[in-house]
């Protein structure tokens, strides 16, 4: 168990709180951390783009002009990929982007990257967060704590409703539950802002 302290939305220090040692004391290579934000990314992805072939572009069939004597160079069909109009070669067609990742794999990512932003100094636990959902009430918290133009992100636990509307035309602020917040949310961030029961979530994502 580490010991750290606990500040207010003030940024007054309040005392401290003990992080579990499996969750915020562990080191990750970055090929694991790049394989789960590669998956996660990829499994966002919806596939739905498609083209159509020269087999399925509304066209005449018919030969444009006669084989020989026209002068121009010979033509089988307006289907094909070198006219206006004409299908695509190769285009993309709908498909699965879904990658899978063990579940170690993501557990391990989780608390490499927490770790990693603990030994930067880089994440702070907070208490008594509240709001009443006004812009300003979170715009001045990040001024307390030097966040304002650093990309943040808050972790609270279920119910942040007010916190979320409060934090959503902040540009470098999430505000995000801690059991779904991804991997990719948290390496693309600079500073993590932990509630005292965003922490116990996050424990329940590591059993």
């Amino acid at each position: 168990m580490a010991a750290v302290r606990v500040y207010t939305m003030a940024g007054e220090e309040i005392g401290t709180t003990d992080l579990p040692e499996e969750l915020f004391g562990t080191s990750v290579s970055t090929h694991i951390l790049w394989e789960v934000v590669r998956a996660e990314r990829l499994n966002r992805r919806q596939g739905t783009v498609s083209t159509l072939g020269r087999s399925e572009v509304n066209a005449s069939g018919s030969k444009p002009w006669r084989q020989k004597g026209t002068g121009n160079a010979r033509a089988g069909s307006r289907k094909s990929p070198i006219w206006r109009g004409g299908g695509v070669v190769f285009g993309p067609k709908p498909r699965k982007w879904n990658v899978r990742i063990n579940r170690k794999v993501r557990r391990k990512a989780l608390a490499g990257i927490l770790s990693e932003r603990l030994a930067e100094g880089n994440l702070k636990v907070m208490r008594d967060l509240e709001s009443t959902g006004k812009t300003r009430e979170m715009a001045k918290m990040l001024e307390n704590h030097d966040c304002r133009d650093r990309k943040t992100i808050l972790l609270v636990g279920r119910g942040g409703d007010l916190l979320k509307r409060a934090s959503r035309n902040i540009p470098n602020l999430k505000t995000m539950d801690a059991s779904s917040v991804s991997i990719y949310d948290l390496v693309d961030s600079e500073v993590v802002l932990l509630s005292e029961e965003a922490i116990e979530l996050l424990k329940e994502r590591m059993i």
